[in-house]
C-alpha cells in the first residue's frame, strides 16, 4: 500500500467539505481563465469580427452621406447609399427634419417625439437592449444643406458583439453557440471536477474496504499471518485499526489454543513414557510371584506385594493424568504436596531400581544421607519425585553395559533433598548437555529429551534443578533438587 495524503487522513466529513470546496474553486478559476481566453480568441481571431466591427464603419458611412447632401433624402439614392452599408451588420433609416421615416432597412419611427431628432445629432445611444453579450446601438448622422440648414438625418442601427465571418444567419447560430458556452463553463467545470474528484475519493475509500474485503477472506482462510497497513484518523482508519486489533486478539487466542493443544500431546506422550517404567516393574514382579508360588518366604511376599501396590497407585496416578489432560484447559504437571515419609520413600525406591538393575546384572550402590540437625518433616509431591527418579535411572540403564555399575546417592537436607545418580555408560556428548532438558531435543545418540524435559519441569515446580555432567573416569551424572519445606501445598505453577 502507498503512502496515505493528507486529505486521507482527514475525517469523511471534513473530506467531502473540503472537496466540495476545492471544486468550486478551481471551476470558478478556470471559469474566469476560460472567459479571459475565449474575449482573447474571439478578438483576434480571423474567423469573427470584433464586437466594435460595424462601429468602425460608421464614420465612412458618415462621410459618404455629407457627400451626398441633401440629395441623401431622395428615395432614389438608396442604391448608392445600401452600397456603402453591409446590409447584414448594419440596419439604417433616412428620415426628414420631422424625424419621419423616408426609406431604409430600419422599420418603425425611431423618435416618438419631435424634438427627439435634434437632441439626439451626432449622437449614439441604445434603444433596445440586446439578449447576451453586446447591446443595439444607434447613430443619429445628421443630413444638411450646403447652407448647412438641418434637413434630415440618417439613424444608423448596429450591434455591439461578436460576429462570424460566415454568411447570412452563421451570426445568431454563433451568438448561441457562445451564449451557450460561456454560460455552461462554470456547470462543464463542476461536473468534470465532481466527476475527478469522486473518482480519487472513491479510490480513497475502496483501498481500506478492499483490504478489509482481503483481510476477512484470509481470516476465513486461517490465515492470520498478515498486517492491516491502513492507518488515518477518520472513520475508516478506526475501523481498519479495530479489524486488526480484532485479528491480532484472534491470532493470539488461536495460538494459546494451539499451544495448550500442543501441551496436552506433550502430556500424553509424556506420560505414555512414564507408564512403561511402572507396569514393566509390576509385571516383573507378577512373573517372579507366579514363578515363587508356594515356596517364597512371606516377609519376601509382602515386599513384593508393596511394589506392585505402589505402582499400581503410580498408574493410577497416571491416568488421573490423563484425564486432566483430556478434559480441560490442564495445568502442565499439577503437584499434590504432602508429609512424606522420606525414608520409606527411599526404601520403596530402592527395591524398584534393585529389579530393574538386577534384569541388565548391573550393580547397584544406594545411598542415603540425612544431613538434618533435627527431623525436620518433608513435605512433597511423592509421585512426581518418584517420577522423576524412575525417568533419570531409566534414561541411565538403556546406556549401561551389562554387568557396569549404577550409584544412586540420597542426600536429605534442611530444606531439600538431592539425588545424584552416576553410571558406567558412555556418558553424554559434551554439546548436548546444554540441550539435554529441552522438549524433544534430539542428540547424537538419538534421545529424545523428553523423559528428562518432564523431569525438569517437576523439579523446577518443586523449587529445585536438574543437572547432567560427565564423570572424569568415564560415565555420566545427573543431580537434581527438590525442595521439601513446601508445607502442605497443592501447587500446578
Amino acid at each position: 500500500m502507498g503512502k496515505i495524503g493528507f486529505i486521507e487522513r482527514l475525517s469523511i466529513k471534513k473530506q467531502l467539505i473540503s472537496t466540495f470546496i476545492l471544486i468550486m474553486l478551481l471551476s470558478l478559476v478556470l471559469t474566469a481563465v476560460t472567459y479571459i481566453v475565449g474575449f482573447w480568441w474571439l478578438t483576434s481571431s480571423s474567423w469573427f469580427n470584433p464586437a466594435n466591427h460595424y462601429e468602425q464603419k460608421i464614420p465612412a458611412i458618415a462621410a459618404y452621406s455629407r457627400t451626398l447632401g441633401e440629395a441623401v433624402l431622395d428615395p432614389a439614392s438608396r442604391p448608392k447609399l445600401e452600397e456603402k452599408i453591409p446590409g447584414e451588420g448594419i440596419k439604417y433609416q433616412v428620415m426628414d427634419a420631422g424625424g419621419k421615416a423616408l426609406y431604409g432597412t430600419l422599420t418603425g419611427p425611431v423618435f416618438k417625439q419631435k424634438g427627439d431628432l435634434v437632441q439626439r445629432l451626432n449622437t449614439s445611444f441604445s434603444r433596445q437592449p440586446s439578449i447576451g453579450f453586446g447591446g443595439v446601438i444607434t447613430k443619429i448622422v445628421p443630413v444638411t444643406s450646403s447652407s448647412g440648414e438641418l434637413r434630415g438625418a440618417i439613424a444608423l442601427e448596429y450591434k455591439l458583439e461578436v460576429t462570424s465571418n460566415g454568411g447570412p444567419g452563421s451570426a445568431d447560430i454563433l451568438k448561441f453557440a457562445l451564449n451557450i458556452c460561456f454560460l455552461a463553463a462554470p456547470f462543464i467545470y463542476i461536473a468534470l471536477f465532481t466527476y475527478i474528484f469522486a473518482a480519487r475519493f472513491g479510490r480513497r475509500i475502496s483501498r481500506p474496504v478492499h483490504e478489509l474485503i482481503d483481510a476477512s477472506e484470509r481470516i476465513r482462510r486461517q490465515d492470520l499471518d498478515f498486517t492491516i497497513t491502513y492507518k488515518a484518523a477518520n472513520e475508516l482508519g478506526l475501523l481498519t485499526d479495530s479489524f486488526e486489533k480484532m485479528r491480532a486478539a484472534l491470532k493470539d487466542s488461536l495460538l494459546r489454543e494451539w499451544k495448550l493443544e500442543q501441551e496436552r500431546r506433550d502430556m500424553m506422550e509424556a506420560i505414555a513414557h512414564d507408564l512403561r517404567t511402572p507396569m514393566t516393574i509390576i509385571q516383573g514382579n507378577v512373573e517372579m510371584l507366579t514363578d515363587t508360588a508356594g515356596v517364597i518366604p512371606r516377609d519376601k511376599l509382602e515386599d513384593r506385594l508393596r511394589v506392585v501396590e505402589g505402582n499400581i497407585q503410580r498408574v493410577n496416578r497416571l491416568i488421573q493424568d490423563i484425564q486432566v489432560a483430556s478434559e480441560k484447559d490442564m495445568e502442565y504437571f499439577p503437584l499434590y504436596v504432602k508429609e512424606t515419609d522420606v525414608a520409606e520413600f527411599a526404601g520403596a525406591k530402592e527395591r524398584e531400581i534393585r529389579y530393574l538393575c538386577a534384569g541388565k546384572q548391573i550393580r547397584l550402590e544406594y545411598t542415603v544421607t540425612d544431613e538434618r540437625p533435627e527431623p525436620y518433616p518433608v513435605y512433597m509431591d511423592v509421585q512426581r519425585v518418584g517420577q522423576v527418579l524412575d525417568n533419570v535411572i531409566t534414561n541411565s540403564l538403556r546406556y549401561v553395559p551389562e554387568k557396569g555399575s549404577l550409584s544412586v546417592s540420597l542426600t536429605i537436607r534442611e530444606k531439600d533433598i538431592r539425588y545424584e545418580i552416576c553410571d558406567t555408560g558412555p556418558g553424554f556428548n559434551e554439546a548436548d548437555i546444554p540441550n539435554l532438558f529441552r522438549k524433544f531435543y534430539k542428540g547424537d545418540k538419538g534421545q529424545t529429551g523428553l523423559g528428562l524435559y518432564t523431569a525438569r519441569v517437576i523439579c523446577d515446580k518443586h523449587g529445585g534443578g536438574i543437572q547432567a555432567s560427565n564423570r572424569p573416569e568415564g560415565g555420566a551424572c545427573i543431580t537434581f533438587t527438590v525442595r521439601t519445606d513446601m508445607h502442605n501445598r497443592e501447587t500446578g505453577q
